[in-house]
C-alpha cells in the first residue's frame, strides 16, 4: 500500500528461484528442492498484498549466475533456458489466472562486453538464440509480457558499442516487451563508477533510440544505493537527477531499485523526498 500511494503501481519480484541459494514459491521441481533459504510462500503473499493494494506484479524466473560472467558455452545456455522453461511452465499453472501479474522478468543481466567474442562460441547470436528468445516466446504464448533489465559499464564501452549490441540482440529475433536499462549510478568496481550522472543520458538515450525502432517498451532500473553503500539510499538530489535524465531519455517508466535490500529506511525516506 506505500508503494502504491507514492506512485509506484507496479512491483518487480526479482526472482522465482537462485540456484542452490532461494526458492520464493512453493515449487515442485526436482533442481529445486536442495535451495538452500526457502520462503516459498513470498510469491503467494505478494500476490495477495498486490490484489489488495491494487498493484500489478512482475515475477521474476530463474537465476544461475555460476557461469553467466565467463560467459555461458551454448551447452549451458541451453541448460539454462530449459530451467527457466520449467519454472514458467509451473508458475503460470500456478498463477496464471491472476489477474494482478503483469508478466514476468529475466534475471540474468545481459551485459555486452560479456557477448564480445571473450570466445568463439561467445556471440549475441548464441545468447539470443539459446537463451533469451525461447525464454520470451514461451511467456509470450501465455499472454504474459517479458521484461529484461541489461546493465552497461562506460569504462568498457561507449554509447555506439552499446547501441550495436541491441541492435544485433533485437535483430536476431529478440523481442522482449520491455527493456529496463540499468542505469549505474550506484555500482562501482574497484573504485570505479560504472555510470555518472553526466554521462548516462547519452547511454540511456542510445538504448531508447534502439528500442523505439523495434517497438520495444523502454524503462530505466534507477540506482537508489549510493556507490560506496549498497545498502545504504542515496541522497535526494541525486535521485532526483537520475529520475529527472531517465525522463529526459525517453523512459516510459522508471523501476527504483532495490528496496527490498534498502527495507523500510529507505521508503521512508522516498516518503519525505517525494510526497
Amino acid at each position: 500500500k506505500r508503494l502504491h500511494a507514492l506512485g509506484m503501481e507496479q512491483v518487480v519480484l526479482q526472482y522465482a528461484a537462485v540456484e542452490k541459494k532461494h526458492l520464493y514459491y512453493p515449487s515442485q521441481q526436482d533442481f529445486l528442492q536442495k535451495t538452500q533459504y526457502k520462503n516459498n510462500q513470498l510469491f503467494p503473499k505478494s500476490i495477495d498484498a498486490a490484489k489488495a493494494a491494487g498493484n500489478k506484479l512482475w515475477l521474476g524466473l530463474y537465476y544461475d549466475g555460476e557461469n553467466w560472467y565467463t560467459p555461458p558455452t551454448v551447452s549451458q545456455l541451453d541448460t539454462l533456458a530449459a530451467r527457466n522453461l520449467k519454472v514458467l511452465n509451473e508458475l503460470h499453472s500456478l498463477y496464471g489466472n491472476e489477474t494482478v501479474i503483469e508478466g514476468v522478468y529475466i534475471p540474468q543481466e545481459i551485459a555486452r562486453y560479456y557477448w564480445d567474442r571473450l570466445r568463439d562460441d561467445a556471440t549475441v547470436a548464441a545468447l539470443a538464440t539459446h537463451f533469451l528468445i525461447p525464454v520470451t516466446q514461451a511467456a509470450q504464448a501465455k499472454g504474459w509480457k517479458v521484461m529484461a533489465a541489461p546493465f552497461y559499464n562506460q569504462n568498457l564501452e561507449t554509447p555506439e558499442k552499446l547501441q550495436s549490441f541491441f541492435e544485433s540482440l533485437f535483430a536476431a529475433g529478440f523481442k522482449p516487451d520491455v527493456i529496463a536499462v540499468q542505469d549505474g549510478v550506484g555500482a562501482s568496481d574497484a573504485g570505479k563508477v560504472h555510470a555518472d550522472i553526466s554521462t548516462v543520458g547519452n547511454y540511456e538515450r542510445t538504448v531508447a533510440k534502439v528500442c523505439s525502432k523495434y517497438s520495444v517498451d523502454f524503462w530505466v532500473d534507477m540506482e537508489l544505493f549510493r556507490t560506496d553503500d549498497s545498502h545504504a539510499l542515496a541522497d535526494s538530489a541525486r535521485l532526483s537527477a537520475q529520475l529527472d535524465t531517465a525522463r529526459a531519455a525517453g523512459a516510459s517508466k522508471v523501476i527504483a531499485y532495490d528496496l527490498a535490500v534498502l527495507g523500510n529506511a529507505g521508503l521512508d525516506s522516498l516518503e519525505k523526498w517525494f510526497p
